[in-house]
C-alpha cells in the first residue's frame, strides 16, 4: 500500500511529518494541492519544510493545481474573476476546496498509482473527528494519524516547537471568505 500525505502547509500537517520523520514512516508522497492564492507565509513555510525534509532525508513536498479540461492551470482566485463571482465557501458551498484542492491530488494519483491501494494520511487533530468523511473510492483509504495519536492542536504547536521549525500561519486563501478578522 502506498502512503501519501495530504500537506496543508499549516499546524496539523506539519506536525504529522515531523512524527512521521522521528518513527521513520517515509511517505511516497508529500502532496500540497496549490490554489494559488496561498497567504506568503504559507510558500515561504513549505520551502524551508522542504529543505528540513531533505536534511532527514525524507521525500520533498510536490505542489499540486487545478487545471481546466483543456489542460490549463488556472488559480482560484482566476477562476473568481472569469466567473465574475467570489469563493463559493461565501455561499456555503464547499467547491473552492473540492475543485482547487481534492481533484489535483485525486487525478495525480489516478494517473501516477492507477488500481494501487492508497492510505492518504490527512492532519486532522484529535478533536476535529467531525470532519471525516467515507471516501467512496475502494482503492482509497483515508487515514487520521493526528486523531489516532491522540495529539491536539497545542501537542501539535509544541512538537513543531521541539523540532526547531518555525511555527506555520494558518493556512487558507488571502482572500478566503471564512476568514476571521485577525487572519485578515
Amino acid at each position: 500500500m502506498k502512503i501519501i500525505v495530504s500537506y496543508g502547509g499549516g499546524t496539523n500537517s506539519t506536525a504529522m511529518l515531523i512524527n512521521m520523520v522521528k518513527h521513520q514512516i517515509v511517505p511516497d508522497e508529500i502532496l500540497f494541492a496549490d490554489t494559488g492564492g496561498e497567504k506568503p507565509e504559507t510558500y515561504e513555510h513549505i520551502k524551508a519544510m522542504n529543505e528540513w525534509l531533505l536534511d532527514k532525508n525524507f521525500p520533498t513536498i510536490k505542489t499540486l493545481r487545478y487545471k481546466t479540461k483543456h489542460g490549463e492551470e488556472i488559480t482560484l482566485e482566476e477562476d473568481c474573476l472569469r466567473n465574475n463571482t467570489i469563493p463559493s465557501v461565501a455561499f456555503g458551498w464547499k467547491t473552492c476546496s473540492q475543485k482547487f484542492k481534492i481533484q489535483p491530488v485525486e487525478k495525480f494519483i489516478k494517473s501516477k498509482y492507477p488500481n494501487e491501494r492508497i492510505q492518504m494520511w490527512i492532519g486532522f487533530d484529535a478533536g476535529e473527528e467531525k470532519r471525516i468523511k467515507a471516501n467512496p473510492n475502494e482503492n482509497f483509504e483515508n487515514y487520521f494519524p493526528l486523531i489516532d495519536w491522540a495529539w491536539t492542536r497545542e501537542i501539535c504547536v509544541e512538537k513543531i516547537r521541539l523540532a526547531g521549525i518555525n511555527q506555520p500561519n494558518k493556512s487558507s486563501g488571502f482572500f478566503c471568505p471564512n476568514m476571521k478578522q485577525d487572519e485578515i
